[in-house]
């Protein structure tokens, strides 16, 4: 703990303000909280600025940090190959024969392009040029099927093989593998709670045609599944090859990688070297954006630890003695910091002031890990931010406030399984 003087605690903490006023204002995370950094580095005895590049040196040699670059080249080789169209044929093969029938093949849609990207925010924006059209025409409600297509995108974060399973488990020193296995059923979960409200609100209100158009046919399954076989060949190669022990998640993600150039070049999907250099170009920003915010974030978290603010914190929680009330505060706070912070500093800021209250409730680092993504997941689509909710916003020009609102039930079921998952783990029997 710091024994540092009054005057020394209150620059601290108004650099602190400072900090959060900027981030509040628009400027980006890694300056306003690298101002911060900068400033306990200076200012508190024992540290010196020189070990900043030390330690962000020792955070980023990781080996399966690797995993993330090539996870998002994986990504964006899969959109340039476009086989979106691929996928959502499979998807309506799947459930098209379902009532909402369009709507549910959003779902299915977002649930394999998300496991193949591992990004909210791509899924919905893909998706919602691949279906909002077609949700439009065949009569769901414009802001009801946005908000379907926002929802739909918040698979991702939970159902393996996802980006943010993989940080927190390279943060915290997590299985990676086991946080995957531990993500499958309350990713099921997740699309099954969304398949059922939308077959319920869809047949409710009469949305979408009749779904005798698309009758369930095992053949029809097949034909679409080779034909969408760049897709799920990749999952495929990304999951087997972990959960067999082949692969690690960098070495399955190199694989994936690998396959996707050699069959999207073979069948004529990527024949064009511009699409696989603008794949590599779009891969190399997104990445050069997330590893200094990702350093920046390890630097506070530290920091904190320091000022021994995890345990403030931890009992502040615990303090309250019932374990409903335990969890209904670790779920306000996941909720609320997945409003603020975007995905992975959220990851590597909050999960830590919060692990120990959850593991003295008997969760383990595991199934926390889990929970704690789906919470965050959650954040995309709850207002007053709900980054997914402002992407489809702008997609289909439609009020961000409608969309919001016509999220609401699909919000609420994510919220009662996120509830599910911290007072019942043992649901999850796989993590």
């Amino acid at each position: 703990m710091i024994t540092a003087s009054l005057p020394l605690e209150l620059l601290l903490l108004a650099v602190a303000i400072v900090s959060v006023l900027l981030f509040a204002l628009g400027v980006p995370l890694v300056l306003s909280f690298g101002l911060w950094v900068v400033a306990f580095y200076l200012l508190v005895p024992g540290f010196s600025i020189a070990n900043m590049s030390i330690t962000a040196f020792s955070e980023l040699e990781s080996f399966t940090y690797i995993a993330i670059p090539l996870f998002i080249l994986v990504g964006d080789l899969f959109r340039k190959a476009d086989v979106s169209k691929d996928i959502v044929s499979f998807s309506r093969a799947c459930l098209g024969w379902l009532p909402g029938s369009t709507g549910n093949t959003v779902i299915g849609t977002s649930a394999i392009f998300s496991a193949i990207t591992g990004s909210n925010a791509a899924t919905t924006a893909s998706v919602g040029q691949a279906l909002y059209p077609s949700m439009k025409e065949e009569g769901y409600e414009p802001g009801y099927a946005a908000a379907t297509i926002a929802s739909g995108g918040t698979i991702g974060s939970v159902l393996p093989p996802s980006i943010m399973l993989i940080v927190y488990g390279v943060t915290f020193g997590v299985s990676i593998p086991d946080l995957f296995i531990a993500g499958i059923i309350p990713g099921i979960a997740m699309m099954g709670i969304l398949l059922g409200i939308n077959m319920f609100i869809s047949n409710r209100f009469d949305y979408g045609i009749d779904t005798d158009a698309y009758n369930f046919e095992v053949r029809d399954v097949a034909e679409t599944a080779w034909k969408a076989k760049i897709g799920l060949g990749a999952i495929i190669i990304l999951l087997g090859g972990i959960f067999a022990g082949i692969f690690s998640p960098a070495e399955s993600a190199s694989v994936a990688v690998l396959y996707i150039l050699v069959t999207a070049v073979v069948t004529g999907r990527l024949r064009n070297g511009t699409k696989m250099v603008q794949a590599g170009y779009t891969s190399l920003v997104l990445v050069g954006v997330l590893m200094p915010i990702i350093v920046i974030a390890v630097l506070v978290q530290q920091n904190l630890a320091y000022l021994n603010l995890e345990d403030a914190v931890s009992e502040a929680i615990l303090s309250l003695g019932s374990d409903w009330l335990i969890i209904v505060a670790l779920v306000a706070t996941v909720l609320i910091a997945g409003l603020a912070l975007a995905s992975i500093p959220n990851v590597v800021l909050t999960a830590p002031l919060l692990t120990p209250a959850a593991l003295e409730i008997g969760l383990d680092p595991v199934t926390w890990g889990v929970i704690f993504i789906l919470g965050d997941a959650i954040g995309f689509i709850t207002p007053p931010y709900g980054l997914n909710l402002y992407i489809i916003s702008g997609l289909t020009d439609i009020d961000y406030m409608i969309v919001a609102y016509r999220a609401l039930p699909y919000l609420g079921g994510l919220l009662v399984l996120l509830f599910v998952l911290l007072a019942f783990p043992e649901v999850n029997f796989l993590a």
